[in-house]
């Protein structure tokens, strides 16, 4: 996966309610692992304003060829990534996984591919 090309598209996918999003690929426990983080700097950093960027995102990935099909995990930051140093992500995502499903707790937020395209649907 080309995470730039991938960042690139969901961040003009959730520019209404984003600065950006960055999409990086983890490998927890071993390197053919993988696990795909979407950070997302808001606007509003509201469980109702993060579960706009979530919703917006899931659209784009429902289609997009690096993330359709995938489960994701979200993290947020409130305003711009060069202001933001990714230590203070919001600890809203229990509330933002009540609005939007999931499972949610303080700054992580974990999509199954079924959530995304439920939400993608949603929209």
């Amino acid at each position: 996966m080309n995470e730039s090309n991938a960042s690139s598209r969901v961040t003009t996918a959730s520019e209404a309610s984003t600065y950006a999003a960055r999409v990086e690929v983890q490998h927890p426990g071993a390197p053919w692992v993988n696990k795909i983080v979407i950070r997302l700097y808001v606007r509003d950093s509201s469980a109702e304003g993060v579960a706009t960027a979530v919703r917006e995102v899931a659209s784009a990935a429902v289609a997009d060829p690096d993330l359709k099909d995938s489960d994701l995990t979200f993290i947020a930051y409130e305003g711009r990534p060069e202001e933001n140093s990714q230590i203070d992500d919001l600890r809203i995502m229990g509330s933002v996984s009540e609005i939007v499903g999931g499972k949610g707790v303080e700054g992580i937020l974990d999509l199954t591919a079924a959530d995304i395209r439920r939400l993608a649907g949603d929209q």
